[in-house]
């Protein structure tokens, strides 16, 4: 039967901070696009020269730091959240070998492999051991850029050459620096490229080996990538696999190919491959803006498991991080919920707002509804909240406040004479004193019931 094993404490952890990959052995088929975490790239030329820095299955192989014991055994790491049909989300090597595939049920993977230990996942704890990474990092270069995937990470290496020597120095001294946050397994496995352009340190990193750096200089790269699969291309899958029924298997055989052809079928997306796959394109790394998140939290007197009780907390949270002078003039953008589990591990969502907001029923609509689709699995220990991104700052009061004396107190009366809120008033005046005339319009209703649209309502000027 398998093992269902939960986690240590996060304390446990081979780092410490304050807070804060391809899937399996046969799944280095190419980079993917951003879509994790809240980071903002700040709008500078970034660096030419990138170097990509690759730990393949990030997040088990930190589980089998904290756990040594299963390093000789099946294990497999289960996707995140609840549902009732969990899948395999990572897998070790000798899993691999037993036929346990990333996406497989949980009832698949154990009939291939009965010895099969499956773990939670522990997001807190990934996030942890990534924001140590970037931090220690950090030192060596100003520009760093995190990737959408835990575990890959791009430096701008520009004039660096100067302070550390030979581009192999260079690798080598960044590799040493991991020593202070990761143990020298983690270090070990780490897969590292060195290339013009993030596109080009990827593909360098996924064909270079442990231990072994691949580094290619500008007048190579061409030449580098062309016996890469198109696979590697940060695109659609769907254009791979054209790509590939129309026989075009390498990025050697796409630039054969002439650029019209390539737009005609794939449009933009086919201009950009054909500039990846002959070294024209160069995409720089960009310097990451680490966000000062507003964080609060709540612990439990004991385990809380009813969603009822989370719920409570959940506004309680909402109201004092609302209250927080550091959010005062801002609207809400991202939202995180973090909680620490029974038993140990951690549980987290995240909700990104269409539109920026402040409104605490909002808020709680929205992170609760966030809950109900995928509640923690175990009891709640302890519960946090986070705001991470943030609106635009402004203090502009709204035009239609219903706590203003002289407002509209019933939704959808028609703004008479004498019921104008002062705050629009104030606003038309302005107005007209820079345009020299009202810009704003009221909607009269002449004949609902004609046949003509036009003759329906009527527009006028309102210039109270």
């Amino acid at each position: 039967m398998p093992r269902l094993r939960n986690h240590p404490s996060a304390a446990s952890a081979p780092y410490s901070t304050p807070r804060g990959t391809p899937s399996g052995p046969a799944s280095e088929s190419g980079p993917d696009t951003p879509h994790r975490r809240d980071r903002v790239l700040a709008p500078t030329r970034g660096s030419r020269t990138a170097l990509c820095l690759w730990l393949p299955t990030f997040e088990l192989r930190l589980e089998l730091v904290r756990s040594p014991e299963l390093d000789r055994t099946s294990v497999a790491l289960l996707s995140p959240g609840d549902g009732v049909r969990r899948t395999i989300w990572q897998v070790s090597t000798r899993a691999h070998e037993a036929g346990v595939r990333t996406g497989q049920l949980v009832s698949q993977a154990v009939s291939l492999c009965p010895s099969l230990t499956l773990l939670e996942p522990d997001p807190a704890h990934y996030d942890a051991a990534v924001e140590a990474m970037l931090e220690a990092l950090s030192g060596l270069t100003p520009i760093v850029e995190p990737s959408a995937e835990r575990g890959r990470v791009f430096l701008g290496m520009d004039g660096l050459g100067r302070l550390y020597g030979s581009p192999d120095r260079q690798v080598r001294r960044v590799l040493h620096t991991l020593f202070r946050v990761f143990p020298r397994p983690l270090v070990a496995a780490t897969r590292a490229g060195l290339a013009p352009g993030t596109f080009g340190s990827w593909v360098a990193a996924v064909r270079a080996r442990s231990g072994r750096p691949t580094i290619v200089p500008d007048h190579r790269l061409a030449e580098f990538l062309a016996p890469c699969p198109v696979g590697c291309l940060p695109v659609e899958a769907e254009m791979v696999q054209r790509l590939e029924r129309l026989g075009v298997p390498t990025l050697g055989d796409l630039i054969e190919l002439p650029e019209p052809a390539l737009v005609a079928q794939f449009g933009q997306d086919g201009r950009d491959a054909l500039a990846w796959a002959s070294g024209r394109r160069i995409d720089p790394v960009r310097a990451w803006h680490r966000p000062r998140p507003i964080r609060v939290s709540l612990d439990f007197p004991s385990p809380a498991g009813q969603i009822d009780m989370l719920h409570a907390a959940l506004d309680r949270l909402l109201e004092r991080g609302l209250a927080r002078p550091a959010r005062r003039g801002r609207s809400i953008r991202t939202v995180r919920i973090e909680a620490a589990l029974e038993s140990g591990g951690s549980w987290t969502t995240e909700a990104v707002l269409n539109e920026p907001s402040s409104d605490r029923t909002h808020l709680g609509f929205v992170l609760r509804s966030r809950m109900d689709l995928a509640p923690p699995t175990r009891a709640v220990l302890s519960l946090a909240l986070e705001f991470t991104r943030f609106g635009a700052p402004s203090t502009q009061a709204d035009l239609f406040d219903r706590k203003e004396d002289g407002a509209r107190n019933v939704e959808g009366r028609p703004l008479q004479e004498g019921s104008i809120p002062s705050a629009l008033r104030s606003a038309v005046r302005e107005l007209k004193l820079r345009l020299g005339h009202s810009p704003l319009y009221r909607v009269v209703e002449l004949d609902p019931w004609s046949r003509i649209p036009e003759r329906r309502h009527a527009l006028l000027n309102f210039d109270p």
